[in-house]
C-alpha cells in the first residue's frame, strides 16, 4: 500500500476514540479522515463509486423487506427519488477533500435526521441501514487491490465515518423528534383550550341534521339514493380529524367510533334494504335513534372532561399557530397514508398588503389581517385547519379533500374574499384580493415537502397577475 499522505498517522482505534472524545464536531470528522493515508481513502472512495448502484440497490432490498420498514417505502419512492440521494450521500460522506466539505457533510447529515423526524422513521431502522451498507463496503474492500492489512484498515476508516454520520443525524433526529412532541402535546392543550361549550352544541347540531337528513331521505327516497354515512358527514369528519386531538386516547372516543360504523356498515344498509321492502324498518329506524343518543351521551361526557386551559392560538387573528402545522399535517399525511384517503392545502397571500400598511398604518393592516382570518375561517368546514402561516400567510389544511375539490374551494374562498368589504377605521371599506396555491398530498411523507409545493403554487399565482388560485 502506498504511503503518500502527510496526514497524522493515526490508528483506526486511535481515530475512533479520538472521533467521541473530540470537543468538535469537526475535529472529529478530521481526525477520522487523518486516520488513513490520501491512497488509502481514494482506494475507498473508488470502491464506493465504481459499486454505487449495487451498494443503494442491496441497501434498499433489504429495507423493502423488512416487516417494519418496508410499509414505510415504496418501490416508486426508491426507484425515483431515493436512491439517487443515498448514492449522492455516500459519495459525499467518503469523498471529502478539504474542510469545507467536512462542513458541508456535517450540514448534511444534520438535514438528513430532521428529514427522518419529519417522516417518522425509526432511528432503529436507520442503523440497521448503515449495517447493511457498512458490510457490503467491507465485501468489497476485501475484493479489491488493497492487501489485507490494507483493506482491514480501510474497513475501520469506513466504519468510523458510518458510525460518526448516525451520530449527528441521532442528534438532530431527536432534536425534531422531541420538538414534535412537545409540539403535538401543546396543540392538544390548545384544542382542549377553545371555546368548548360553542363546539359542544355546534357538533350537536351537526349529529342531529345528519339523523334528520337520513330519516327525511327514507319517507322522500328516490330509486338509487344512497343515504348519507355518518363517518362522511360534517360531524364525522370533524369527529375523525379533530376529535381524535381533542379526546385523544379517551375510551369514550372509541365507543363512539364504534358507533359510527355500526350506523354506516350496518344499520344503514339495513335501512335502505328495508325501504325496498326487504326488512324490518322499525327496528332500524329505533336502532339508528338509540345509536344516535348513545353519541350524544358520550360526546357530552367528553367535553365535560375537558377543562379551559391557555389558548395558544395566534395572538392577533385567533386562528391556529403555524407551530402546531407539523403536528396537524403530520397526523393527516398518517391518516391518509393509512386509509388510502386524501387531503389538500391552501396558501393563501394578501395581495399587496404593504400598501394597506403603508397607507393605513400597521394598526390598519392589524384590523385587515383580523378580518381576512375570520372570513376564512367561516368560509371553511369546521374540520379543517386554518393557519396564521406568516405575516399576511395563511395556510388552510383540507381534509379528506382531493386536487379537484381543493382547487373548487380555493375558487370559492377567494370569490368570498372579494366579496368582503374590509373595514379600517381610518378609511372607507376597502376591497380586497388573495393569490392561493393549492397543493394536494401526493403519498411523500414529508409534510415540508407538501407545503414548499403551495408555496410554490402560490408565487405562481402572484407572478400571473395576483387574486386568483394555481395548482401545484
Amino acid at each position: 500500500m502506498s504511503s503518500s499522505s502527510s496526514a497524522i498517522p493515526v490508528t483506526p482505534a486511535v481515530a475512533g476514540q479520538a472521533c467521541y472524545l473530540s470537543a468538535s464536531n469537526a475535529q472529529a470528522w478530521q481526525a477520522v479522515y487523518q486516520s488513513v493515508d490520501a491512497y488509502t481513502r481514494g482506494q475507498v472512495a473508488a470502491v464506493v463509486s465504481d459499486s454505487a448502484t449495487a451498494l443503494v440497490d442491496a441497501f434498499y432490498s433489504t429495507l423493502l423487506s423488512d416487516a417494519e420498514a418496508g410499509p414505510r417505502l415504496s418501490h416508486e419512492i426508491v426507484s425515483t427519488r431515493l436512491s439517487s440521494a443515498m448514492k449522492g450521500w455516500l459519495k459525499g460522506l467518503l469523498c471529502v477533500r478539504d474542510q469545507g466539505d467536512i462542513a458541508a457533510l456535517m450540514a448534511a447529515q444534520k438535514k438528513v435526521g430532521e428529514v427522518h423526524a419529519r417522516v417518522h422513521i425509526p432511528i432503529h431502522l436507520v442503523m440497521a441501514g448503515a449495517r447493511i451498507l457498512k458490510n457490503e463496503i467491507a465485501l468489497r474492500l476485501r475484493a479489491s487491490d488493497l492487501d489485507g492489512m490494507a483493506a482491514s484498515v480501510a474497513t475501520q476508516y469506513v466504519c468510523n465515518l458510518f458510525d460518526l454520520a448516525i451520530e449527528q443525524m441521532s442528534r438532530a433526529f431527536m432534536r425534531d423528534v422531541n420538538r414534535g412532541a412537545r409540539n403535538d402535546e401543546a396543540y392538544r392543550l390548545f384544542a382542549l383550550g377553545q371555546n368548548i361549550s360553542t363546539e359542544r352544541e355546534r357538533q350537536r347540531a351537526a349529529l342531529l341534521e345528519w339523523s334528520q337528513a337520513v330519516l327525511i331521505g327514507l319517507h322522500y327516497r328516490a330509486p338509487e339514493q344512497v343515504l348519507p354515512r355518518l363517518a362522511a358527514s360534517e360531524f364525522g369528519l370533524w369527529l375523525h380529524h379533530k376529535g381524535g386531538v381533542l379526546f385523544e386516547s379517551a375510551p369514550a372516543l372509541r365507543q363512539i367510533m364504534e358507533a359510527v360504523a355500526r350506523l354506516d356498515d350496518v344499520v344503514l344498509p339495513g335501512l335502505m334494504r328495508s325501504a325496498e321492502g326487504q326488512g324490518a324498518m322499525p327496528d332500524l329506524v329505533r336502532e339508528l335513534q338509540e345509536l344516535v343518543a348513545r353519541i350524544k351521551h358520550l360526546l357530552n361526557g367528553l367535553f365535560d372532561m375537558v377543562a379551559e386551559i391557555e389558548s395558544g392560538s395566534d395572538p392577533l387573528t385567533n386562528v391556529l399557530n403555524r407551530r402546531f402545522l407539523p403536528s396537524v399535517i403530520g397526523r393527516e399525511i398518517a391518516i391518509a397514508t393509512r386509509q388510502h384517503s386524501a387531503f389538500s392545502v391552501l396558501l393563501l397571500d394578501i395581495d399587496h398588503f404593504k400598501s394597506i400598511n403603508d397607507q393605513y398604518g400597521h394598526s390598519g393592516g392589524d384590523q385587515v389581517l383580523r378580518q381576512f382570518a375570520e372570513v376564512v375561517h367561516q368560509a371553511c368546514r369546521s374540520s379543517d385547519f386554518v393557519f396564521r402561516y406568516g405575516g399576511e400567510e395563511f395556510l388552510v389544511v383540507l381534509v379528506d379533500t382531493g386536487p379537484e375539490a381543493a382547487m373548487l374551494v380555493a375558487q370559492k374562498l377567494g370569490a368570498e374574499i372579494r366579496r368582503h368589504a374590509f373595514s379600517v377605521s381610518e378609511a372607507a371599506n376597502l376591497k380586497i384580493t388573495a393569490s392561493i396555491g393549492v397543493a394536494s398530498f401526493d403519498g411523500h411523507p414529508d409534510y415540508a415537502y407538501l407545503i414548499e409545493r403551495a408555496d410554490k403554487a402560490l408565487y405562481r399565482a402572484k407572478q400571473a397577475g395576483r387574486d386568483q388560485a394555481v395548482p401545484a
